[in-house]
């Protein structure tokens, strides 16, 4: 039996401020993070991990998926936790601070709740249903880099100081088997089905069946069919690319699907999709097509069954935090050389503030700011889509921005050139035009660091700027700080300029009636 204790917006557990520097940290990148986050209702979880500073407990961390989270919303959330198992440990209860995080792929927080304070007992989890929307996660690119997710949890003694940081990394793969091969279809112009067989790569059984055949349709055309039959049981998903292979040799994608299989007693349904061309428009172009009558498609799939591997891979202790984490995107946790680091850092900065080769200019109203297309591209999908799409900025090399001032734009683009932005230089007004930047260009990692310094920077003089803020670029994570901020100052609502917002925090299901 496990007991729960869930953070919502009503403020059932507060964020805290936490000044000590030394900490554990858990660092979890799951492999393949796409091909489970498919099936509704699935819990992976992480490694278990033993923290010696807190009596030699053993933990681990978990991500749900859930459908509907209720009978108004058709959103599925990642749900995101923190459980204390059975272990030797002596302690009943272990108080702790900690947060959870998903990470970019330059360790910058994506997303956070906060840090809290928790006491747990043994098999007690603690953690959030509304960590984040499974649609955000596959529509921002900044949190699956290479299909890996990266989660961490940090956690700091309630009852003690740590003497030393202790970094943990762990490793999740879900095991996927990927396929390219060529399938010809003799005699296409007479054919009448052809089949192609997948085979297991551990013992020579067919897993998956891929049949084509043609069917007619009341437009007087013959539309080819891809039907699909995992034997396999366990089968779970499946992603495939078809494509058109020319006598040039060149591809035309005339497929490009996602399958997932439901279990049905002892065997999963076909599925079936259609094919772009029609078979008379091949015969058309049979010279371009069908050379000798043969069609010839090249198909790219990747499947999964479920099966899983995991590790512990290593753990640092004493390490500074740029050594510990090294590069989080790569695909081993190696530890990264501090000087090779800021060699590359200074390099590109280097090449920024002499504008050696630029090849765009980023126009305001008042000044111009040479940069390189390859850079932006890198650090921003608007920028990228801007430059690779038939767009003017690809045409002119000129990117007009007339809403930010130059102040923004030189730090927005010291920060793509070097990741690091000079919060020492920050002020309130600053940041807060740092972060619309940020969220306007899609630079996660940017706007997360605006975040934090707003959230470190919280009063009652500021607050209802930074709600409307948080709003205006629907930012959960930094309106739920400001919120729990407002509950926790209980006079805010008296002041009678404050008034207007009640109606806007109802809507977000806040109430009041207990601070009169």
């Amino acid at each position: 039996m496990f007991r729960y204790s869930v953070k919502n917006r009503f403020g059932e557990m507060s964020p805290v401020t936490i000044t000590e520097d030394k900490c554990f940290t858990y660092t979890w990148k799951v492999k393949n993070f796409s091909f489970w986050c498919q099936r509704n209702c699935d819990t992976i979880t992480s490694p278990d991990f033993f923290v010696q500073t807190t009596g030699m407990t053993k933990w681990r961390l978990q991500v749900c998926l859930k459908e509907g989270y209720s009978d108004n919303s058709d959103d599925d959330f990642i749900s995101f936790y923190l459980e204390r198992m059975e272990s030797s440990g002596e302690l009943e209860n272990v108080p702790v601070h900690f947060d959870l995080a998903f990470l970019a792929i330059d360790g910058s927080v994506l997303v956070t709740e906060g840090v809290f304070k928790k006491s747990f007992t043994e098999n007690e989890r603690w953690g959030t249903d509304l960590f984040l929307k499974r649609e955000e996660v596959f529509e921002r690119k900044d949190y699956l880099p290479d299909d890996v997710l990266t989660a961490r949890c940090r956690m700091w003694n309630s009852f003690g100081g740590i003497e030393r940081n202790v970094h943990c990394f762990a490793r999740t793969r879900i095991t996927t088997e990927r396929r390219a091969f060529v399938w010809n279809i003799k005699l296409f112009s007479s054919f009448q089905t052809s089949k192609y067989y997948i085979n297991s790569s551990s013992d020579g059984n067919c897993i998956l069946t891929l049949k084509l055949l043609p069917v007619e349709s009341e437009m007087d055309e013959t539309f080819i069919n891809l039907e699909l039959n995992a034997t396999d049981p366990n089968f779970k998903f499946l992603t495939l690319r078809l494509y058109l292979v020319d006598t040039s040799g060149n591809k035309v994608e005339c497929l490009s699907e996602e399958f997932v299989f439901i279990d049905d007693d002892q065997f999963i349904c076909p599925s079936i999709c259609t094919l772009t061309f029609s078979k008379e428009k091949l015969v058309e172009n049979r010279n371009l097509y069908l050379p000798n009558d043969v069609l010839k498609l090249y198909c790219e799939c990747a499947f999964t069954n479920g099966s899983i591997s995991q590790e512990i891979e290593k753990i640092s202790y004493g390490c500074p935090p740029l050594m510990q984490e090294g590069s989080l995107g790569s695909d081993d946790f190696g530890f990264a050389s501090l000087d090779s680091m800021r060699t590359l850092k200074a390099n590109l900065e280097s090449s920024y503030n002499e504008n050696l080769l630029c090849d765009v200019e980023i126009k305001t109203k008042t000044s111009t700011f040479p940069a390189h297309k390859y850079v932006l591209s890198a650090r921003s999908p608007v920028f990228k889509a801007m430059f690779t799409n038939d767009m003017k900025e690809k045409n002119t090399g000129c990117v007009y921005i007339e809403d930010l001032t130059d102040d923004t734009i030189r730090r927005m683009l010291q920060y793509m050139y070097t990741a690091t932005v000079t919060v020492q230089d920050l002020q309130w007004e600053s940041a807060c035009r740092l972060y619309a930047a940020a969220d306007k260009y899609e630079i996660l990692s940017l706007k997360s660091k605006c975040s934090s310094f707003l959230k470190d920077n919280l009063s009652l003089d500021n607050d209802c700027q930074i709600w409307a803020l948080s709003d205006m670029h629907q930012d959960q994570s930094l309106k739920s700080t400001v919120q729990d901020y407002m509950l926790n100052h209980r006079g805010f609502f008296n002041n009678e300029s404050n008034l207007s917002l009640k109606t806007s925090f109802r809507r977000d299901g806040m109430y009041f009636e207990t601070w009169h």
